[in-house]
């Protein structure tokens, strides 16, 4: 709209970090909105040369991050009785095996 030149975004330690996480999250930025803010917010932070304007930046970044770990969907983890019901079934099928031979 000026005559000021357009400043260039660049993606650094911050974005890299964030697209990381929406990875581990199995949240795709293409597909959702506030992913793809988290990724833009993480471009300008990187670029950012004021501190007083990374602060905000920042603030809006851990914001749209809360946003997409809430919607992210439930990883597939089990708990420690799902971790003691597969040894107890694996050792009955040792058992059992060795019982028929």
């Amino acid at each position: 709209m000026g005559d000021a030149p357009k400043r260039r975004v660049r993606r650094g330690a911050v974005a890299a970090a964030t697209t990381a996480e929406l990875n581990g999250l199995g949240v795709d930025p293409t597909s959702n909105a506030q992913a793809a803010a988290a990724l833009r917010l993480a471009a300008e932070l990187d670029s950012s040369q004021s501190p007083k304007d990374s602060a905000g930046v920042a603030r809006e970044l851990r914001q749209a991050m809360a946003v997409v770990r809430a919607i992210a969907p439930p990883k597939e983890r089990g708990d420690r009785m799902d971790e003691l019901e597969k040894r107890r079934r694996d050792r009955l099928s040792s058992t059992a095996r060795k019982g028929s031979g």
